[in-house]
């Protein structure tokens, strides 16, 4: 039996999915913005000669990266009520997307300090530059002009990893579509449009960057 598909529904139930296109793009700005700054704070204790913040870091990573992003999902929705711990599902999918992103783009991170020269140390040094301003003003900088093409592939995951927050009924995107299946019994014109607001976002992020990228290294 051919499946006859109805672009009527589509444009009937188009307006519920921008809804979760709009919670998907939030979900996923705010999401890239702090696992970024998470990183920061990640790959900064990863490179500190301070041997048990050096260590608690690494265990961090590890953890986030032994354990499924799905179920750390669950941990914080499920358990953090168990500590009294009430968050509205929206607050626990940005942070469940920051401490899982962020471990990861603070591997990054550290991977671009290690990468910058001795000499800028120095350089750095020399001037009597403290500890912060030698980060901030010398090194860091300069690791994020190495290293923001895969920054730029770690946010990419974080949009799609975002669609595993709607086991908790949060209103992104996915959920939107599932939503959308379950009331009409359709599920090419459910999923179909979806996929394609995925694809319009990531190109939209990955062509930006690219733009973005382009213009930091005129500098």
């Amino acid at each position: 039996m051919d499946y006859d598909f109805s672009f009527n529904v589509v444009l009937q139930f188009l307006p519920y999915l921008l809804v979760g296109l709009r919670n998907t793009v939030l979900i996923g700005l705010i999401g890239i913005l702090s696992a970024t700054t998470f990183g920061v704070i990640v790959a900064l204790a990863r490179v500190s000669r301070f041997r048990p913040l050096s260590l608690s870091a690494a265990g961090y990573v590890a953890f986030i990266r032994a354990t499924p992003l799905l179920v750390q999902i669950y941990f914080l929705f499920y358990g953090l009520p168990e500590f009294g711990i009430l968050l509205p599902p929206f607050v626990v999918a940005v942070l469940a997307l920051t401490l899982n992103s962020g471990a990861y783009a603070g591997e990054i991170i550290r991977a671009g300090i290690e990468s910058i020269h001795k000499t800028q140390y120095e350089a750095a040094d020399s001037l009597a530059m403290t500890y912060r301003q030698k980060m901030t003003y010398v090194i860091l900088p300069q690791a994020f002009r190495k290293i923001f093409p895969p920054l730029v592939g770690q946010a990419s995951y974080l949009v799609k990893d975002s669609a595993l927050v709607s086991v908790m009924g949060t209103l992104d995107l996915t959920k939107s579509a599932t939503t959308f299946q379950a009331i009409t019994f359709r599920p090419l014109e459910a999923f179909l449009p979806t996929m394609g607001l995925y694809l319009f976002i990531i190109l939209v992020l990955i062509y930006g960057s690219s733009f973005l990228d382009k213009r930091l290294r005129k500098w």
